[in-house]
């Protein structure tokens, strides 16, 4: 098999899965589900959180601690099952509304006085030496983002809270998903307004360029590119 095809092969193989995720995540939250087969939304659930521990825990200096600590953190899981499985709304909640406060907290805690906005450093991944206005603009970006996390997880708890779950089952499986891509487009948008001039690069270049992020600096390089 060449290259290609690989990239081909993987490239399905994640379009399939964040396709089939949410329709299984949403079906696991049902009752009928919920009665006949518990354990799956117990599974479907925890298998993301687990496998991003996992991951992160592989490529951890401390290796071998922390994947004894996945261990360890899945026995306990395993041994909690039960009660797990009986209160699977709140596992499902825990894990949207925790995951996008993380996100908010993670684009945040980079606009501390001292420290390089994320979509700066991002930027700079894309381009280089960024111009004062361009810096600013990626600033305000982040700024941008941090709320729309915040904003997110804001209205899964309130959906949770005030609504049944079926409501606060499509908002979490199948709108969430689709509102950041929108808010790529909107970026997109505000971006060609704002900065005319800059050279501009696709949504899917910005969404790459995270994986290239270089390490925080204590400040901008004012050249223009």
């Amino acid at each position: 098999m060449s290259l290609t095809q690989i990239y081909t092969v993987r490239r399905t193989a994640i379009a399939a899965g964040v396709i089939a995720y949410p329709i299984l995540a949403y079906y696991s939250t049902t009752p009928e589900a919920v009665d006949t087969v518990p354990t799956l939304g117990l599974t479907v659930s925890l298998a993301p959180v687990l496998a991003i521990l996992a991951w992160l825990a592989w490529h951890s200096p401390r290796r071998l601690v922390m994947l004894a600590l996945c261990v360890a953190v899945g026995f306990l899981l395993w041994q909690y099952r039960d009660t797990l499985e009986h209160n699977v709304g709140w596992v499902y909640f825990i894990q949207h509304a925790g995951t996008y406060v993380l996100l908010g907290a993670v684009f945040g805690m980079t606009l501390r006085r001292g420290r390089h906005p994320l979509c700066t450093r991002c930027a700079q991944a894309l381009r280089g030496s960024l111009s004062p206005e361009v810096a600013r603009y990626t600033r305000s970006v982040t700024l941008a983002w941090t709320l729309f996390f915040l904003g997110i997880s804001l209205i899964s708890t309130l959906l949770f809270v005030f609504c049944n779950i079926d409501v606060w089952s499509v908002f979490a499986n199948f709108l969430t998903l689709p509102l950041i891509a929108l808010m790529f487009v909107v970026e997109h948008l505000v971006r060609l307004r704002k900065l005319p001039y800059l050279e501009q690069h696709s949504i899917m270049d910005s969404i790459l360029a995270f994986r290239n992020i270089p390490e925080a600096a204590p400040g901008v390089s004012l050249h223009t590119r």
